[in-house]
């Protein structure tokens, strides 16, 4: 009966234990991460910060290349916030508190490819930002108050940034910045916003422009005063999209006055054309010097190579010589021999 009742209590205790244990793990995968985490990706070595709540990018590893740090409490990005991450490709901040950023905060990510400062509060939108040289997307969607900003920037053109996406969605514009001419840009997303014009010269500026979202952006334009930007749409191909189509399709739009395209259009996209060819051109070039400074580089390293192997072959040939040499005694020696022993004899 005793041992019965001791068993019982072993089982309890170790029924009750392997339960603890089942519940601290599950705690364990249900807690979120409390600091940044590491790994690779796409062959990029990236820190992963997001979500942590945190209000300041703590001190993170050196050479990273992607930086997650959404969805926290980053309320200001000053001038020394990121000067020690040049290396960062790829930079997330969207869904931060962030209302100001310092002129010269990204200026030492010469290597930025994307930045996302989506669905924050901006106030100030530094003009460096759109001459980062590598800079190829921008998300700016969600910043309510980005629009009091932008309406008065005036920004240094030509841009030096190559974006091909720019996303300026659900940020209460009424009217476009003036970009001047962006030659690489691909994608325009202008959509939720309450634009009171939309003029075709806007678009003239983008010669490689293949899609802009409209999704709820021209609802209030009176149908006639877009006929000349729809009718640019369609003369180069740029897929335009709309959450209803409609109302180009009715026979108000069609009656109104088919204008012709004003030459200016023409004059900027032919502008655009030409840098887009020149950006190439240099594109193209320092590939061109870079497979030439690879392969003069990869020669010289050979020809030392080779001029190492054959001086340690010399060196080897010369010892190998001086080695026979001592082993031989010298003719001078050999004659004074003979003749020591004819005058013996």
């Amino acid at each position: 009966m005793c041992r019965t009742y001791r068993l019982q209590i072993c089982i309890l205790v170790l029924f009750s234990s392997v339960s603890a244990k089942q519940m601290t793990d599950i705690e364990a995968l249900a807690s979120t991460p409390t600091r940044c985490t590491y790994e690779y990706a796409y062959d990029m070595y990236g820190a992963h910060c997001g979500g942590l709540r945190l209000n300041k990018i703590p001190s993170l590893r050196a050479g990273i290349e992607i930086l997650d740090f959404s969805d926290n409490k980053l309320q200001e990005i000053h001038d020394d916030t990121l000067s020690s991450y040049t290396s960062i490709k790829f930079l997330y901040l969207s869904e931060n508190q962030i209302y100001s950023i310092d002129e010269n905060a990204f200026y030492y990510l010469t290597n930025l490819q994307t930045l996302d400062l989506s669905k924050n509060v901006i106030l100030t939108l530094p003009e460096s930002i759109f001459h980062l040289p590598t800079l190829r997307n921008l998300y700016l969607h969600g910043n309510p108050l980005l629009h009091i900003r932008l309406s008065n920037l005036q920004l240094t053109k030509p841009l030096k940034a190559p974006l091909e996406l720019l996303d300026l969605s659900e940020c209460k514009l009424k009217a476009l910045p003036d970009w001047g001419i962006l030659p690489q840009l691909l994608l325009y997303n202008i959509s939720h916003n309450p634009l009171t014009s939309l003029e075709a010269q806007h678009f003239s500026s983008m010669c490689k422009l293949s899609k802009v979202d409209l999704t709820e952006s021209i609802d209030s334009l009176q149908l006639c005063d877009m006929r000349s930007t729809i009718s640019w749409f369609q003369l180069k191909n740029i897929y335009f999209q709309l959450a209803d189509y409609t109302r180009l399709n009715s026979r108000e739009f069609e009656h109104c006055t088919k204008e012709e395209l004003p030459d200016n259009l023409n004059k900027t996209y032919h502008q655009c054309q030409n840098q887009y060819t020149q950006a190439q051109i240099i594109k193209s070039s320092r590939r061109t010097w870079l497979t030439i400074g690879g392969g003069l580089a990869g020669f010289l390293v050979g020809f030392v190579l080779f001029l190492y192997v054959m001086h340690r072959h010399n060196v080897a040939q010369t010892k190998k010589l001086d080695k026979e040499t001592k082993k031989i005694p010298p003719d001078g020696d050999k004659q004074a021999s003979t003749v020591l022993l004819n005058d013996v004899a």
